[in-house]
């Protein structure tokens, strides 16, 4: 299981060559909150998105995202402005409201937890603002069934597990 935060500011290498190919800047989830890629930092305000398919990363290390083939960087292009981003794009997560389906504020998403292999988001580390967060740290939701991804703010249908970090 991954950090959105742990991943997010690492170098994308090449591993034959050893170049390196951007850095990741977002995690990007499709509707079924599957990881579908990494997005990387554009380089200017001119160039389209590009990011590296989640099936074509090598690894997620603990120092670099390892990619076997300078191929995997595609172009952000129609399908892909659906997905949903932890930083970037229109809903983005970080920073909205998990509810529970009847009316309970969990917190603010503030990183997701991930297994990199299978691609499935596992949890949400939450945030009550910086003072709780502070006193008494934040707390790791791990949702039963997937959250409902509204326009505002998550809708958690069941109850899930609520731990601290």
């Amino acid at each position: 299981m991954r950090r959105s935060q742990d991943v997010i500011g690492l170098p994308v290498i090449h591993v034959q060559t050893g170049k390196r190919l951007g850095t990741v800047c977002d995690l990007l989830f499709n509707e079924q909150q599957r990881l579908r890629g990494v997005l990387l930092e554009c380089g200017g305000w001119m160039r389209r998105g590009r990011y590296i398919p989640a099936e074509r990363v090598g690894s997620f290390g603990t120092d670099a995202v390892v990619v076997d083939s300078e191929e995997a960087l595609k172009a952000l292009d129609g399908e892909q402005s659906r997905w949903t981003g932890l930083l970037t794009g229109q809903h983005h997560l970080k920073g909205r409201s998990v509810m529970s389906d009847d009316g309970n504020e969990l917190g603010a998403v503030e990183n997701v937890y991930f297994h990199e292999k299978l691609g499935t988001l596992l949890g949400y580390e939450l945030s009550e603002g910086m003072l709780t967060d502070w006193r008494h740290g934040r707390k790791v939701f791990q949702p039963l069934v997937p959250l409902i991804w509204g326009g505002d703010v998550l809708i958690s249908p069941s109850a899930g597990q609520l731990a601290d970090v």
